[in-house]
């Protein structure tokens, strides 16, 4: 009898509570399991939403033009932009899955913690989209500028593009920094990059102030013959 009572108080209840346990744990798990795989199918039909939106109205192309397929190239991004926004979309809903999946598990500090990422996460949003309507300002700008200074004659259209080109992207890069809340760092970029902005605009307007001066006496003299 004390054998029988020994075994059935060291081996035969704990299994059993444990086999207790483990059947009203399954129902839950099974829960779980079903709520990440209906999120993950959600998730990639989104996904797959997405990708096709802004492949037919054209991003892609408009990311070819503007050089932006080439800087993601050199930083090792071989996707396109409609994917690469895709693939962002996509995750930031998985995150919200395992979150309601590490609920549901009642799993608190997991769920805590990835919480905490989440309510960070539109931060990165804003910053990679400012980022990226920056690289788009940029290209643009310094196209209008090199064909603008090409008509007017100056000799370093090409040079003055690339550094409004360059002057843009940093500008938002510092906004996108600003973003991802590193403000002081943001705002002596800023202070620093608005001198040199505005140097280099002295330096242009006193390098083109004869070109500017002749572009006048022509206007008047043309003005003066219509009148005669």
């Amino acid at each position: 009898m004390q054998t029988g009572s020994w075994i059935q108080t060291l081996i035969v209840q704990p299994v059993q509570s444990l086999v207790n346990q483990l059947m009203a744990f399954l129902p839950t798990l099974l829960g779980a399991l079903l709520i990440l795989l209906i999120g993950w199918l959600i998730a990639e039909a989104v996904q797959s939403l997405i990708v096709r939106i802004l492949k037919t109205i054209g991003l892609d192309k408009l990311a070819d033009q503007t050089q932006l397929s080439a800087v993601f190239a050199k930083g090792g991004i071989k996707q396109k932009l409609s994917e690469l926004i895709g693939g962002i979309v996509y995750w930031l809903l998985m995150l919200a899955v395992v979150m309601i999946v590490f609920n549901a598990l009642q799993l608190t500090v997991a769920a805590q913690l990835l919480q905490s990422v989440v309510t960070f996460l539109p931060n990165v949003i804003a910053a990679v989209f400012l980022l990226i309507v920056g690289i788009f300002a940029a290209a643009f700008l310094a196209t209008t500028v090199r064909t603008a200074a090409g008509n007017a004659g100056i000799a370093q259209a090409a040079a003055i593009g690339q550094l409004v080109q360059i002057v843009v992207v940093i500008f938002a890069a510092v906004a996108a920094l600003q973003q991802l809340k590193i403000p002081f760092f943001g705002e002596v970029f800023l202070i620093i990059l608005g001198g040199l902005s505005l140097g280099c605009a002295i330096a242009f307007g006193l390098g083109c102030k004869e070109l500017a001066g002749r572009w006048v006496s022509e206007l008047i003299e043309q003005f003066q013959t219509r009148k005669r």
